[in-house]
């Protein structure tokens, strides 16, 4: 097996450039043409805020919540919502048609390394994300819900929650041949994380080993960060040490599993 890392090692550092360039601009290309992969993962998070933040009575504080209005308490985990939805369903949804197509056996006779293509889409769909992202907190920020008390600290784990997902899915699409079984298994993925992060039961509902549990996945960390940003407490490293072991650890199974065919 040929390991993305040994294949841009044997390249010029200009020459592979050249190529990440060419398919940045080729991916942001079919992106563009084929938006609707992106209903489910931007258009919907963003429909939801939108009618939420409408009502007045949402961008109230609750004293119930906090504090926090209900625009707020929600906001950090549809922003996980976006941000998993991209990564675990729309990276190996991609790859994988790819793949299906023969795209990836036509791209193994050019001199393009692997590595460019996975970073050109994940350099894709990133910048989608915190576009995403970003308006998640400017909208209800516009319509007078305020900002969250940490807007920064809230930033950086929806980054890292993306690069984690994004890295998952990426994974997905190396190890499971097929498409619709990758699209599928990033389903599941997803309504796993959507559990750990309280988009169904409340995690001040979950009895403590439950809660514990899931704060070591990527969906409770990043919920437990952004959380914990919205509500004003000070920074907590561990939810943010989760998020980039689970990036740099599924991204590197994603290299070493990766295969053109």
């Amino acid at each position: 097996m040929t390991t993305l890392a040994t294949t841009c090692a044997t390249l010029p550092a200009a020459r592979c450039v050249r190529i990440l360039r060419a398919h940045l601009v080729n991916e942001a290309r079919l992106l563009s043409r084929e938006p609707a992969a992106l209903v489910f993962g931007a258009v919907l998070p963003l429909a939801a805020i939108i009618v939420m933040t409408a009502v007045p009575a949402a961008r109230t504080p609750v004293a119930d919540f906090g504090g926090l209005s209900v625009v707020r308490t929600y906001q950090p985990t549809i922003v996980l919502f976006a941000t998993s939805v991209l990564g675990l369903t729309i990276m190996p949804a991609i790859l994988g048609g790819y793949r299906q197509a023969g795209v990836l056996r036509r791209l193994r006779t050019t001199p393009a390394p692997p590595s460019t293509l996975l970073a050109a889409l994940f350099a894709v769909i990133a910048a989608v994300g915190l576009l995403v992202v970003a308006l998640l907190m400017a909208i209800p920020a516009l319509a007078g819900a305020g900002l969250p008390a940490h807007p920064g600290i809230l930033l950086l784990a929806a980054v890292l929650s993306l690069g984690a997902f994004l890295a998952l899915g990426t994974l997905l699409a190396s190890v499971v041949r097929s498409p619709q079984a990758a699209a599928g298994l990033g389903n599941v993925v997803a309504a796993v994380m959507w559990f750990s992060a309280g988009l169904w039961l409340p995690r001040a509902f979950f009895p403590d080993w439950l809660r514990v549990l899931t704060d070591l996945t990527p969906g409770g960390a990043a919920t437990s960060a952004m959380l914990g940003a919205a509500l004003g407490e000070a920074p907590a490293w561990p939810p943010f040490v989760v998020l980039l072991c689970w990036t740099l650890a599924a991204a590197w199974l994603a290299i070493r599993t990766f295969r053109w065919e």
